[in-house]
């Protein structure tokens, strides 16, 4: 994943982030099989996925954490 790609990803909401997440999950299995299979020409594609997994999965993980952090930020400036 490109830069301006993972950039992209950081604007996307986190509906949209867990189908790419499941669509990545799909890919990085049906990649797998191919290789078992024999089929699998390139085998860096495998790990070029799991980058992409995690780096979804990152992003995924930091809007879950400012979501629950921002009701504790509103209600701490609140009570000033």
């Amino acid at each position: 994943m490109k830069k301006n790609e993972f950039v992209a990803i950081k604007g996307i909401d986190l509906k949209e982030l867990k189908e790419k997440l499941k669509a990545l999950k799909k890919e990085i299995a049906d990649l797998h099989l191919d290789k078992n299979m024999k089929k699998l020409k390139d085998l860096k594609s495998i790990s070029k996925k799991r980058k992409d997994l995690a780096q979804v999965l990152t992003v995924l993980n930091q809007k879950k954490l400012l979501a629950k952090l921002d009701p504790v930020v509103v209600s701490t400036e609140r009570k000033k």
